[in-house]
Parts: C-alpha cells; structure tokens; sequence
C-alpha cells in the first residue's frame, strides 16, 4: 500500500517560506523562540542600560545621546547567530535574510502541508481573479 502524503502547505496564509506563523498568529509574542535572537538580545541590552542609567542618576535628555552611542557598537559587532545570513536589500538592522517582523523564520515550526488551520491567502485569490 502507498504512502499517504499531506498537500503542500504553500497558498495558506500562515504559510512563510516552509514554516507556519498560525501559533505565532494566534499568540503574538507568545514564544520568545520564534523571535530574533539579535533582537531580543538588543532588548535585553537596552534595558540593561536604561537600569543602570537610572541608577546613575544620568538625567532623561542624555541617555539617548548615550544609547545612541552604545547601539552603534553594539550593531558594528558580531551578531552570534548561527541563523543569521545577511540581507543586502534591508538597510535597518540585523539585515538578515530570516528576519520578518522580529521573527526568526527558521524559529518557526516546519509546516507539514496542509492542516487543520488551512487558510487560502487572500493575497492569491486576489491574484487569480486577476
């Protein structure tokens, strides 16, 4: 007997690149696996600078000049990760191929074709009307 395969997920709105965004979509935020990890490192830096800037005592109108400063470093330096692949079309940074919104595509689930949480994109129909 056969072997029974699913339909390829591809023309479903939850559908990127061989992932599924439905978990991401259904809980913006929810899994901080799924976000970039350049990011969240960034983040993380940011508010450990706005603590001890506050614990300086270092007044409200010098810390952006100070963070300004601080991120400039921190974006010439490696980004150590293994995921990052550099994206000479975007010119903000991290500049990588798998980022989308502060996701990390390879961060999310492989999609195994078609499911449950189907959805035809609307943006296709569009186009085949068309």
């Amino acid at each position: 007997m056969g072997k029974i395969h699913a339909l390829p997920g591809d023309g479903c709105r939850h559908y990127i690149f061989g992932r599924c965004l439905y978990q991401e979509r259904l809980n913006p935020g929810y899994r901080r696996s799924y976000r970039c990890q350049v990011l969240n490192r960034w983040e993380r830096a940011y508010d450990d600078f706005l603590n001890r800037a506050d614990a300086m005592g270092v007044d409200q109108e010098s810390v952006s000049g100070l963070w300004a400063i601080q991120f400039q470093r921190m974006a010439r330096e490696a980004f150590h990760c293994r995921n990052h692949v550099f994206n000479h079309d975007d010119h903000r940074p991290p500049a990588c191929r798998n980022e989308m919104d502060g996701l990390c595509v390879l961060g999310l689930p492989k999609c195994g074709g078609r499911c449950r949480h189907f959805e035809i994109d609307a943006a296709e129909l569009e186009q085949e009307e068309t």
